[in-house]
């Protein structure tokens, strides 16, 4: 059964993705009548937007359910409870987790340089990048400003990076905020932190998992590891929803990138129908995780069943 609903879940990831990414990138289309209408369906899916989304979004997926393991795994561990079985799924799940985590950071790359091509707003954002240049830096500290008209704030700059991280050249002329339109910049203040905390997080990953990978034979001794992994179970869920902000804050102003804006897209129903539905959602959702961080608590605490 667990397989059925992992493969499901995949099945239906990627389809959900191919519509995001031809939102973000479309392609396969004509407009007859004032409408996109599908031309071209292998366009749609074989993209490489909606593969790379497709890829990072599953592979951060792993990555997760993977810090989900090792926490449990360094809880039952800490506690001398079931060494043998929890000794075995850490590493396991240690392993797993090392090659999504890399993988993962490297497919990022990968996406950025896509976005270089096909969203150079969207990347100028990522670094709140604001004069076009080549040999284009990447400064290790910047705060934009929140009227989106620079940075209030910037320093460490390293000459040539943003250019070699987007184009794979050192000389590539990467376009700046400036050269867009006000009206079609998304909002930087909100992409830039968001895309620092994704990254930031991901070397966290990258450390805790090679920590393990270091004291992975002696694991039910290492006190101070097996006390701290349980708290880091919480940080691929953040890193996941600061990914989901950077892919559509960074959209922005554009509900399909090129073609629509959002603000022409929006239903004309009340401001109050709209509260209603939001106070809705957050009250629904907030029971459901509630729920699930209870039942899934629970569940953890109980152990193996043999």
């Amino acid at each position: 059964m667990i397989w059925l609903v992992a493969i499901g879940s995949t099945v239906s990831a990627f389809w959900i993705l191919v519509a995001n990414a031809w939102m973000q990138h479309p392609v396969g289309y004509v407009i007859r009548g004032g409408r996109a209408e599908l031309s071209d369906f292998w366009a749609v899916v074989s993209q490489s937007y909606a593969i790379l989304t497709f890829l990072h979004t599953v592979m951060a997926a792993y990555v997760l359910g993977g810090f989900f393991v090792m926490g449990v795994s360094a809880w039952h561990l800490a506690r001398g409870q079931h060494v043998d079985f929890f000794k075995k799924s850490f590493n396991l799940a240690l392993i797993f987790t090392l090659v999504f985590t890399v993988l993962t950071i490297v497919e990022g790359h990968s996406h950025g340089a896509d976005l270089y091509a096909k969203q150079p707003a969207k990347l100028a954002a990522l670094e709140s990048h604001w004069q076009t240049s080549s040999r284009a830096p990447m400064h290790l500290i910047s705060i934009p400003k929140l009227d989106n008209s620079g940075n209030a704030f910037e320093a460490l700059p390293i000459p040539g990076v943003l250019s070699l991280l987007a184009a794979h050249d050192l000389d590539a002329t990467v376009v700046g905020l400036n050269d867009i339109p006000a009206a079609e910049r998304p909002p930087v203040a909100a992409v830039h932190f968001s895309f620092r905390v994704m990254v930031a997080l991901a070397g966290v990953f990258l450390l805790a998992v090679l920590w393990g990978l270091a004291k992975r034979r002696d694991i039910e001794n290492q006190t101070t590891y097996l006390k701290v992994l349980p708290w880091l179970i919480p940080l691929p869920y953040l890193a996941c929803e600061a990914g989901w902000l950077v892919a559509e804050f960074g959209r922005q102003p554009w509900i399909v990138y090129g073609l629509l804006k959002t603000d022409a897209a929006a239903s004309p129903v009340l401001g109050t129908q709209v509260l209603v539905s939001l106070v809705g959602f957050i009250v629904v959702y907030a029971l459901i995780g509630i729920l699930a961080f209870w039942f899934m608590a629970r569940m953890a605490r109980k152990g193996p069943e043999f």
